[in-house]
């Protein structure tokens, strides 16, 4: 249950919003036509919102891609989010701030779990839920993970 809720969380939340907003202007007795017209406009800016701070696309294509990145003698800091997740949301500029700081240094592979690519990446590294980070060391094996991005301690073992 945690998996589906961290991953859509964003959408059970607006709804619950938007819940909460029509039972307190039902409750003020506003008409029907007018309650209608403010959730409209709660949708539109939840739309809004969303379309801003939402993650990135992915930056790997195919499995066979992601794999031979790992692979390339290079540190590896993947990202698995979900595009609906408000944990990747609230994340979003410490990860945006860390990839800045990495990209030189490391392959850098942000996965959206909802692609054909983030379903295969799911199951071959046992992922858990979203937002969720690995390290990979120069060998391609896994260092470190966690639902919260790693700090400069933990980025140090993925460097030999």
């Amino acid at each position: 249950m945690q998996q589906v809720f961290n991953q859509y969380s964003f959408i059970i939340a607006s709804l619950g919003l938007l819940a909460v907003l029509v039972i307190i202007l039902r409750w003020r007795r506003l008409r029907w036509r007018t309650t209608l017209g403010v959730v409209f406009l709660g949708i539109l800016l939840l739309g809004w919102v969303w379309s801003f701070v939402r993650p990135s696309t992915g930056t790997a294509d195919t499995l066979a891609s992601a794999e031979a990145t790992l692979n390339n003698g290079r540190p590896t800091f993947i990202e698995f989010y979900s595009q609906y997740c408000l944990g990747c949301v609230a994340v979003r500029g410490e990860v945006e701030t860390l990839i800045s700081r990495l990209h030189d240094r490391y392959n850098i592979l942000l996965v959206d779990i909802h692609t054909e690519l983030g379903r295969a990446l799911r199951q071959k590294l046992g992922f858990s839920y979203s937002p969720e980070f690995v390290l990979f060391d120069t060998h391609g094996q896994e260092v470190w993970r966690s639902n919260r991005p790693p700090s400069p301690v933990e980025l140090a073992l993925a460097v030999p």
